[in-house]
């Protein structure tokens, strides 16, 4: 397994090709669907909004299998949520978590009805927790 540092990294290596619209649709291929079939290794935890315009696998360009996605309206957590975090990081070994936002979420409600568009340059907002490796043992 990697490290957190190193999986931070790629994240934000896949979210500047995103940004830069260079996606490499890595990890989509039937070899990676045979491989991640038999198992998985996420490199990160993305616990994230519900919003159509935020999928965590295309802002970081990453494939099948590269990351454990948790997505709930406005980010607002529940303890299932947690739990699943939790799990992750034990059951996989994930070395990152990140909580992910973004502009002009759709949970605004007071905006119904308003179109709005993310701002992918805003997009990427990466928050490195220490703890949850540390709760996990």
């Amino acid at each position: 397994m990697i490290s957190a540092l190193e999986a931070l990294k790629r994240l934000r290596e896949g979210n500047e090709r995103f940004v830069a619209e260079v996606r490499t649709r890595k990890g989509v291929s039937s070899s990676r669907r045979e491989e991640v079939a038999m198992g998985q290794e996420p490199l990160a935890i993305i616990l994230g909004c519900s919003d159509s315009r935020v999928p965590a696998e295309i802002v970081f360009d990453q494939g099948l299998g590269d990351l454990f996605v948790i997505r709930v309206a406005g980010n607002i957590v529940a303890s299932s949520q947690v739990g699943s975090v939790e799990f992750a990081a034990a059951r996989y070994g994930t070395p990152l978590v990140v909580v992910l936002g973004h502009s002009q979420c759709g949970r605004d409600f007071g905006h119904a009805g308003r179109v709005a568009t993310a701002d992918r340059k805003s997009i990427a907002q990466l928050a490195f927790d220490r703890r949850s490796r540390a709760a996990i043992g």
